[in-house]
């Protein structure tokens, strides 16, 4: 029922993750991840993040998903350690949905850009 969706949450990348460390997401992510202030995590926050994702990733099978665009990270370091709580189904719908988020702001800010050309 969910094999599809759980596999294109698969292919999504830890929040400040390896990645995110190497410089290796793309221009959108970065940006996305910068303003919402992972780029900027003390040793503690980091630690901290780490630990929940893996937590997270071993429980559910995928990364933890949430939109960076309408968070900060206190909120996604809460909504992570929240969720960690929730049962597959239900994190396999809130993450489809924060995907469907993602990729409607970046949507509309590609149209938004190109329209003022």
């Amino acid at each position: 029922m969910f094999s599809g969706k759980v596999g294109m949450l698969r292919c999504l990348p830890d929040l400040a993750g390896r990645l995110a460390a190497a410089g290796q997401m793309s221009d959108d992510s970065k940006l996305e991840q910068k303003a919402a202030g992972l780029d900027d995590l003390t040793p503690s926050e980091k630690s901290q993040i780490n630990s929940l994702n893996k937590r997270y990733k071993d429980k559910f099978g995928f990364p933890f998903v949430i939109c960076a665009r309408e968070n900060k990270k206190d909120a996604i370091l809460k909504g992570l350690a929240q969720r960690l709580n929730n049962e597959k189904d239900q994190e396999i719908r809130i993450g489809v949905s924060e995907v469907k988020k993602i990729c409607w702001l970046r949507l509309t800010s590609i149209v938004s850009t190109k329209s003022s050309l």
